[in-house]
């Protein structure tokens, strides 16, 4: 009997242990998708403010922000002389900004 009790004990302790270990395990890997999510909305940032900052450059005219592409960024595009400055916001937080791009024009 005595041998039956340190069995279910050491069971008990060896589920819990593997709890912990699956707790532990489901935390970082919502984490490293949070992660994925903030890499990807920045990448898509710096593209549309590149092309953006491209398309001044080349033409020198102010570049309207590119159409609904469904990633849900906006960007405020302020001119002041022959510099464009670029501010990409995405759910209305900013994600990306690009100053003083001169115009070659």
């Amino acid at each position: 009997m005595r041998r039956t009790h340190l069995f279910l004990t050491e069971l008990v302790l060896d589920l819990f242990l593997f709890a912990v270990c699956a707790a532990v395990c489901a935390g970082l890997l919502l984490r490293a998708r949070g992660m994925s999510r903030e890499s990807r909305r920045l990448t898509e940032a710096v593209y549309a403010a590149q092309t953006i900052a491209e398309q001044w450059r080349a033409t020198g005219v102010r570049p309207a922000w590119p159409a609904q592409d469904g990633s849900g960024l906006t960007g405020v595009l302020t001119v002041s002389g022959d510099a464009l400055d670029i501010a990409v916001y995405a759910d209305g937080a900013l994600v990306y900004t690009l100053e003083g791009v001169r115009c070659l024009g």
